[in-house]
C-alpha cells in the first residue's frame, strides 16, 4: 500500500507511475479526496472533543459555587451525541480511504524499463550460464508425480488448482524438512 503522505506530496508523480506501470487509475484520484474530507472531519472532532473536556472540566467548579448547570449539561449532551455522529463518518471515510489505497498498485522504479511482454526485458546481469541437458528435463511436479510422492489431481479435486498432496515419502520428507526447521529455531542459544 502506497504511503499517503507521499501521495499528498507527489501526486502527479505517483499517478504518473501508477499509468505507466499499469495504464489505469485504479482509484488513485479518489484518495487525495478522500484524505482532504478526512482531515476536515477529524479536525472538527477533535476541535468538538477539546470544547467538552474544557466544559467537563468546568461543571464540577459551578456545581461547587452553587449555579446551575442544566444548560451546559444538556449542551454536552448534544455535543456528545454529535461527537459520536461524526466518530462514525470519521470511520467510514477512513476505511473508504484504505480501500482506495489497497486497490492502487506500487510504483516502478523510474530505472525500470517497461514493455508490452518479458520478451521486452533487458537482461542487465547473469550469474553462471544454464545447465545444458543432453537430454529433456522434467519440471518438479512431473517428478513428483513419477516417483508417487505428488498428487496433485487429487489435490485440484479437493482444494483447487495448483496444489498438490504429499503422500508417501514426499510427506514423510515435507514433515522431516519442518522438524529439522523446528529443531534448528527452537533451541536455547
Amino acid at each position: 500500500m502506497l504511503d499517503i503522505k507521499r501521495i499528498r506530496e507527489d501526486y502527479e508523480g505517483v499517478k504518473a507511475a501508477v499509468e505507466r506501470r499499469c495504464k489505469g487509475d485504479f482509484g488513485l484520484s479518489r484518495v487525495p479526496e478522500l484524505d482532504e474530507k478526512r482531515r476536515e472531519v477529524l479536525a472538527k472532532v477533535e476541535q468538538m472533543k477539546n470544547r467538552q473536556n474544557t466544559v467537563s472540566k468546568e461543571i464540577p467548579k459551578l456545581k461547587k459555587a452553587g449555579e446551575d448547570t442544566t444548560a451546559i449539561m444538556a449542551e454536552m449532551k448534544e455535543l456528545s451525541a454529535k461527537i459520536k455522529e461524526m466518530d462514525g463518518e470519521l470511520s467510514q471515510i477512513e476505511a473508504d480511504l484504505r480501500d482506495a489505497l489497497l486497490n492502487v498498485p506500487n510504483t516502478p522504479n523510474p530505472e525500470v524499463q517497461m514493455g508490452e511482454d518479458d520478451t521486452d526485458n533487458v537482461e542487465i546481469r547473469k550469474f553462471m550460464e544454464p545447465t545444458k541437458f543432453d537430454f529433456e528435463p522434467k519440471a518438479h511436479w512431473d517428478v513428483g508425480a513419477d516417483l508417487g510422492i505428488l498428487d496433485a489431481p487429487t489435490a485440484g479435486k479437493v482444494t483447487g488448482t495448483r496444489f498438490t498432496f504429499y503422500k508417501g515419502l514426499g510427506a514423510r520428507l515435507e514433515r522431516a524438512v519442518i522438524n529439522f526447521y523446528l529443531d534448528t529455531h527452537t533451541e536455547e542459544s
